[in-house]
């Protein structure tokens, strides 16, 4: 068999996905033809897709012995020096290769990539590159699809929303670009997640081993079971909110549309997944011990959250304090509830491939929090000596504080899943937990507040009142009016004369 057959061969399997057929096609060419460039990139080409970068590097850098003007073993070279963090090397070979090949458009789009990703971007670089690689093929679905991807790492969604539609209606077919709609869709409101499993469902009916369509479908999944933790969280730090400013007759409103919302909000939770997601796909999932397990705690945090909204608009000091702490105790189950089901996406059965770390999720709750709650209790903090009931503060800050300890311990946990894709690992860590110990204070404090801070109402059990006046004294008498008895005292040695 010649070269070029081989060549073909190995090309047809690796795309069914035969990677290793391929590779004992291109080890049989490589015997024949020890020194052939093509079959050394070849190998290197698969070594790269098989995630062995260092193996890629070995045979692209014989490629490159044997042929130094090759563009694509000099390109092999970028990407895998890339993927192995030697980011100096990988941008001069992609110089080289743009070099090589001035008006080629795949040349161009792997120096935007390495400018784009690198440690140190050049997004206006990155982005003439790009610009001219959609000059150069401007009708190539694939060519947009690698453009909206490098523009996402810019962060310019305009762009990647542009060259998606332009890639799509070039080829409506194109998995990676549906893929990529289906992203642009879950990120999106009015419908957005909608859409998002609709073109995710698409694309599984047309690839149904495609892994990156499964992970975003499970992330649709498991982002919405983690809501509805987030519903408790949000219904405790409102209510706490305005059980510091609001008198007992407006929370007589309050608490029974909160008892009747929280189930509303958890039936839309289950009915917008039963609509949108394949059918058994929600059932296969939620009969998962840890899903059983999150899903009790979450009920569990919602019936303590009503409970102890009903006892804090009571006028006695001890009942809101009781209610405050009911009011954290039901966060913090949420917050375990939220955890398991977080764990549950990290950890995938059977059906689901390995999920991405999720640090983009995490680190997202992380930033909605804080840019939403920190205001709301600072503020508040400013302002309780105003507030009708000053203690109540201190479970609003425990809410707060529980929260953003559970999304800063999803992020860590994110980051230590992906711990290879960091360079300041050590710096992450530190800042990771002087977060966790600040949440830890806030609820801390917080506790402490509610059991002895100052409480506005009556107290259930009346203490006798500290009399305030002293007993009137009793008069003296004088001394001239005092008579001593004439007659002698009987003494014992002498009897008593009878009568």
């Amino acid at each position: 068999m010649s070269v070029q057959v081989a060549l073909e061969r190995a090309r047809v399997a690796k795309e069914i996905g035969r990677i290793e057929q391929a590779r004992q096609i291109l080890g049989g060419a490589l015997a024949h033809a020890p020194d052939d460039p093509e079959v050394l990139v070849a190998l290197g080409d698969i070594a790269f897709s098989l995630d062995r970068p260092d193996e890629a590097l070995r045979w692209a850098g014989q490629a490159i012995v044997v042929d130094p003007e090759r563009a694509d073993a000099h390109a092999l070279v970028a990407m895998a020096a890339a993927s192995l963090g030697e980011w100096d090397r990988a941008l001069a070979h992609g110089e080289t290769v743009v070099r090589l090949l001035p008006h080629d458009a795949p040349s161009l789009l792997v120096l935007a990539w390495l400018l784009a990703y690198g440690p140190h971007p050049d997004g206006g670089r990155a982005e003439a590159a790009l610009t001219e690689a959609v000059s150069l093929a401007p009708n190539d679905a694939d060519v947009h699809c690698s453009v909206a991807e490098t523009y996402g790492r810019l962060t310019d969604l305009e762009a990647v929303r542009r060259h998606v539609a332009a890639g799509l209606a070039l080829d409506p077919t194109h998995v990676d670009l549906l893929r990529m709609q289906a992203r642009i869709e879950f990120g999106g409101i009015d419908g957005g997640r909608q859409r998002a499993v609709e073109i995710l469902r698409g694309v599984l009916a047309q690839s149904p081993s495609d892994v990156q369509a499964k992970r975003l479908l499970a992330e649709v999944h498991w982002r919405a079971m983690m809501r509805l933790a987030a519903w408790v969280w949000c219904f405790a730090g409102c209510y706490a909110a305005a059980a510091m400013w609001a008198p007992p007759m407006v929370l007589r409103v309050l608490s029974p549309l909160l008892f009747v919302a929280l189930p509303f909000a958890w039936f839309g939770v289950f009915r917008k997944l039963r609509e949108q997601l394949p059918a058994g796909y929600l059932r296969a999932r939620t009969m998962r011990p840890r899903t059983l397990l999150a899903l009790a705690m979450a009920a569990a945090s919602g019936l303590v959250v009503d409970l102890g909204a009903v006892v804090m608009r009571s006028q006695y000091v001890e009942f809101v304090r009781l209610g405050s702490l009911l009011l954290l105790l039901g966060t913090l189950a949420a917050a375990l509830a939220h955890l398991l089901f977080y764990t549950a996406w990290l950890r995938p059965g059977r059906d689901d491939p390995d999920p991405d770390d999720g640090f983009d999720f995490a680190f997202g709750q992380v930033i909605v929090i804080a840019a939403f709650g920190a205001p709301l209790v600072v503020v508040a903090a400013l302002a309780r000596g105003w507030a009708r009931q000053p203690a109540v503060f201190g479970a609003l800050l425990a809410v707060f504080g529980a929260v953003f300890f559970t999304v800063v311990l999803e992020a860590g946990i994110a980051v230590w899943r992906g711990r290879g894709g960091f360079r300041r690992l050590p710096a992450i860590a530190l800042v990771t937990a002087a977060l966790l110990i600040g949440a830890g204070a806030a609820v801390w404090w917080g506790g402490g507040e509610i059991v002895t801070g100052e409480v506005r109402g009556r107290e259930l059990v009346q203490a006798p009142a500290t009399p305030t006046s002293s007993p009137r004294p009793l008069p003296t008498i004088p001394s001239r009016l005092l008579r001593t008895p004439s007659w002698p005292l009987p003494s014992s040695a002498e009897p008593t004369p009878s009568r």
